[in-house]
């Protein structure tokens, strides 16, 4: 270990230490510009030189690696003037706007100017410009302000998978640029607001919006997936207005995706509900608490009374927390419902009985980056889990080998041997690749196929992963026996990606009709959700036309039924036959916790008030126990609810097995697809995932219908078509042609006003060339 003496202070360090890694063990200050933890060291920007003894000249401290007998001066009158004048020169250049810049108040520069800064400067000539680039919604550009650290060009290439952003240019014609003037597009980019530190990169949906002093602080955490990232809720009054990462190297280490980062927009929306309505002569009216809760209970009296309590399906979000999901399957179970449900986005559910206790990764998210072998069963991390997709990207370029089997083929940002049928036969892939574990000879077309077999069995320990599109097949329950068949022949372990923010805290806590808290079992209504013996619904947090894989069903069972109560953030898509709305407090306006997808369990606090008359969901359906007159649920505050559900539940485990006993199961014959039409396939994007996102007008992208490029080729395809299932509206999209879509298939995100109108993705639909005045 090489011992040096940095400001006559001695130390021991481990070798390959730099000397600034030494210097911060110390706390020794030494200023950075370019330089970050979590990059590659680029040693650019200079402002880090120091006076290294026996050195003619000062070297930057974040290159520069300690020699055993090194004597650093950091604050030596060589040092000083060697900062100042790459201060100097960083600064001739950069405009003084630091009145009406967003950074002011957390600026390096400003900071370091304050403490290093030369008062003089020799500089007289007039500055340069630099033309700001428009790179998207998200982010706001003062490219003269950019001093070339390239902080945000090495994070999209290391941390986010894609180069996006480049230096053209040298010396003072140097400046950081995008690629063909295209936008920002990577799902992480918003992390280079935070990385830039000079205000070249802002927010661009939090810009003037206030002074970084101003703000409120409140440690938080994101509701929209099963990663479970730290969050810091910055608002001002009863706003919103940024949230920023907080850092937590055991989920997210210091990164959130935009859609955590962004998706506070959608609080302000014009929909959002803000007081209790009830349907008069047709139309929602606002309403008193007392009365709304009072028509209520009511109409689920007279409903229960009428058709029994089997008559009535209670749908809960998985984005709940855990104190909202405990009190809503205890109160409808105490009226005897048996349908209590959070997963909308499955219609298979023949595999029950195997399924776990809960959605567990049966490992920790930093355990995940030393994998060596990896398979992802219809799973797409990338969109639906960011940050834990980061970790899979840190293993891949650790030298992991990652396979991925699904439907159609997706896009990732570190290397994937990605596998699909042309034909859409999915399943049958799982079911090749079991013969081939055991020992069939591959054929020439099954390369892939076959090095993934061979990968699996020489494997020491290889894990497969489940991910949200297995359960949303048509046919889960076999898709879920042939993974459990790979594994088994593999040695694998299994563990599961779960599909939201508390999809694990619903399982544990009984939010399914088979099963109690802490996964005792229960008779449960096995009869599917938008059955015709539900006749009545009660939503919480849930928009069942843009959440359910069929929007049509869905559409069809709430029109017919006679009494629908609704629990949400938003009045913008409630069915035509909510006769009672209560509006609810979101996750920045109240207090709960989330069990993430490793089962740790994390606690959230309100950052502001709730807006109008909205109320924390535990409150609301305490008050609603009350009027119902269910005893047991009478707590006044949200520690007692939470020792109440700690109570029922007790400790869970963090590793569970990945499959119980599968039930017989019939093979369900793929249904033949009328003459012409084309089946349709679908999922939810990163930014239609939940409804506070839709609602975030900075993540709103045009939805667009894909196509494999033969497909389109043989129909005649222009750039627009139209799409119609059976007896459905006629809808008009952009055609991508994408050749990881099996042929005979069109795609298309849900949870869409386009997918809604179609009926979700249940079945086909015939596809045409869009009239000339559409595609116009």
């Amino acid at each position: 270990m090489p011992h040096i003496e940095i400001d006559g202070r001695e130390l021991d360090v481990a070798a390959g230490t730099t000397i600034l890694e030494a210097a911060r063990q110390l706390g020794i200050y030494i200023p950075v510009f370019c330089y970050h933890p979590k990059l590659s060291i680029a040693a650019n920007c200079r402002m880090c030189l120091v006076d290294v003894e026996k050195q003619w000249k000062p070297l930057p401290a974040c290159a520069t690696p300690c020699a055993d007998g090194m004597k650093i001066q950091t604050r030596s009158a060589k040092a000083k003037a060697a900062q100042q004048g790459v201060l100097e020169f960083l600064l001739i250049n950069h405009p003084l706007d630091c009145p009406v810049c967003d950074q002011g108040g957390e600026c390096p520069l400003q900071d370091i100017t304050m403490g290093y800064a030369n008062p003089h400067s020799f500089y007289q000539e007039e500055k340069r410009v630099v033309a700001d680039k428009d790179i998207g919604p998200l982010i706001a550009t003062e490219m003269t302000r950019c001093i070339q650290c390239t902080r945000c060009v090495r994070f999209g290439q290391e941390i986010g998978g894609i180069m996006e952003l480049g230096v053209v240019g040298r010396g003072e014609k140097e400046a950081i640029s995008t690629y063909v003037a295209k936008a920002v597009s990577s799902e992480l980019s918003g992390n280079m607001i935070d990385l830039c530190p000079v205000g070249a990169l802002t927010s661009k949906p939090f810009r003037y919006k206030a002074r970084s002093w101003e703000l409120k602080h409140t440690p938080s955490l994101c509701p929209h997936c099963s990663t479970g990232c730290n969050t810091d809720v910055q608002s001002l009054g009863k706003d919103v207005l940024r949230v920023l990462p907080r850092a937590n190297e055991s989920v997210n280490e210091e990164w959130i995706c935009d859609k955590g980062r962004f998706a506070y927009a959608g609080l302000a929306a014009s929909d959002r509900g803000q007081t209790p309505l009830l349907r008069v002569n047709g139309s929602l009216q606002p309403a008193s608490w007392a009365e709304a809760l009072e028509v209520a209970a009511a109409g689920l009296e007279h409903l229960i009374q009428k058709h029994g309590p089997q008559a009535i399906a209670a749908l809960i979000s998985p984005n709940s927390s855990n104190e909202e999901l405990f009190l809503f399957q205890a109160l409808f179970r105490a009226l005897g419902v048996a349908h209590i449900e959070h997963r909308l986005r499955q219609t298979d559910f023949r595999a029950d009985a195997a399924m776990p206790l809960y959605p567990a990764l049966n490992m920790s998210l930093e355990d995940l980056e030393r994998e060596r072998t990896v398979l992802l069963c219809h799973a797409f991390p990338r969109e639906q889990q960011p940050l834990t997709n980061h970790r899979l990207r840190k293993a891949a370029l650790a030298g992991a080998e990652i396979y991925a089997i699904n439907t159609v083929l997706r896009e990732f940002n570190f290397p994937v041997q990605g596998i699909f049928s042309e034909t859409g036969n999915d399943l049958g892939l799982y079911q090749r690749l079991e013969e081939l574990l055991r020992g069939a000879t591959a054929q020439s077309h099954e390369g892939a196929l076959a090095r993934l077999a061979t990968a699996l069995r020489t494997a020491e320990d290889p894990l497969l992963l489940i991910g949200n599109d297995a359960l949303q097949h048509p046919r889960a329950a076999e898709l879920l026996l042939a993974i459990q068949r790979v594994a088994a022949l593999a040695g694998a372990r299994t563990g599961w990606l779960a599909n939201a923010a508390n999809a694990a805290g619903a399982w544990l806590l009984g939010c399914v009709p088979q099963r109690r808290p802490g996964g005792a079992s229960v008779a449960g209504d096995r009869s599917p959700t938008w059955s015709d013996t539900h006749k009545g619904f009660v939503l919480y947090g849930v928009e069942p036309t843009y959440d359910s894989l069929d929007a049509e069903a869905a559409r069809h069972a709430l029109g017919q039924a006679e009494f629908v109560l609704a629990l949400g953030h938003f009045t913008g898509h409630l069915p035509d036959s909510v006769q009672v709305f209560l509006p609810l407090a979101s996750w920045a306006e109240s207090a709960g916790s989330f069990i993430n997808n490793e089962g740790r369990l994390q606690h959230y606090r309100a950052a502001v008030a709730p807006v109008g008359e909205a109320r924390p969901g535990w409150k609301v359906l305490r008050v609603l126990a009350d009027h119902l007159g269910i005893a047991g649920l009478a707590f006044n505050d949200l520690e007692e609810v939470q020792a109440a559900w700690h109570g029922t539940l007790g400790d869970f485990p963090l590793d569970v097995p990945a499959f119980g006993t599968f039930p017989e199961l019939a093979m369900a014959a793929a249904e033949p697809l009328p003459e012409g039409d084309l089946r349709l396939l679908g999922d939810w994007t990163i930014y239609t995932a939940d409804p506070l996102v839709r609602r975030a007008n900075p993540l709103r992208r045009r939805a667009a219908c894909r196509m494999h490029p033969d497909d389109i080729e043989a129909r005649g395809l222009g750039s627009v078509v139209e799409l119609q299932r059976a007896g459905g509206a006629l809808v008009a999209l952009p055609l991508l042609a994408d050749a990881g879509i099996p042929r005979g298939s069109v795609w298309l995100p849900l949870g869409t006003a386009e997918s809604v109108a179609l009926g979700g993705v249940a079945g086909s639909c015939a596809v045409g060339r869009a009239a000339r005045r559409q595609a116009v």
